[in-house]
Parts: C-alpha cells; structure tokens; sequence
C-alpha cells in the first residue's frame, strides 16, 4: 500500500472551495507544512518528507481532512487579510466602503472554519472513559 503524498491532502483542501485563481502550489505546499505542524503539535506526530512530497505511512481519511481543514483556515486568514486591506474612503459628511460586508462575511467564514478545524481536532482525542 503507498503512504499517503502532499498531493492527497491538496486534493482534499482544493475541494472544499472555489477560487478564481490557481494558488500556487507553493504557497499550498506552505499550508500543508504549517497543517502539519500544528497536527503534531494538537494531536500525533506526522513524518512528512519534504523531498519526496509525501508521509511515512498511509494515513486516514479524517487525518487527511483534518490537515486539509487547517490549510483551508490559512488560506481563508488570507482571504480576510486581502479584504481587510482594500481601500475606504471615509470624510466627515461621507463614508464610501464598498467591501464592509464583504470583510463581515470573510470573518464570519473564517470563524466557522476554526470552528470546524477544532472540532475536527476534538473528534479525534482519545475521551475520558478508555
């Protein structure tokens, strides 16, 4: 059976959104590497080599979305920095912010994504009664 590759888990997170553009692929590969650093700092250690694109083992598929959850929560902290840096235009008799709810909607996401991602890392924490 082969270990799981970086393209896995980029499969996983691409799916979970439409963009306009393409990202990079390395700014995604960027994400997997900040996603599996706090996997193994929350929850268990990930082997991952960075030459060859892929991990020491097979993982599960909830492993593969819960990295591909903290990549899509970089990329959404992304998406409200860009939006929180367009231009507004504000007077004493005028105000013109053509993206205010924009911004909102952005927070609003990127809430409920850390939300999801915590869940997820709570899902798999062994529980009290073992």
């Amino acid at each position: 059976m082969a270990n799981t590759t970086a393209n896995d888990v980029i499969q996983s997170f691409e799916s979970s959104f439409a963009d306009k553009r393409v990202l990079p692929e390395t700014l995604e590969l960027e994400w997997l590497k900040k996603a599996i650093g706090r996997y193994s700092v929350e929850l268990d250690k990930l082997n991952f080599d960075e030459k060859l694109k892929e991990f020491d083992c097979l993982l599960d598929r909830y492993v593969i979305d819960t990295l591909a959850e903290f990549m899509m929560q970089s990329y959404q902290e992304r998406q409200v920095s860009l939006v929180n840096k367009r231009v507004s235009i504000v007077g004493k008799d005028l105000s013109i912010d053509g993206s205010n709810g924009t911004k909102t909607a952005e927070k609003a996401h990127l809430e409920y994504i850390c939300e999801k991602a915590s869940n997820m890392v709570h899902n798999q924490k062994p529980t009290a009664y073992v």
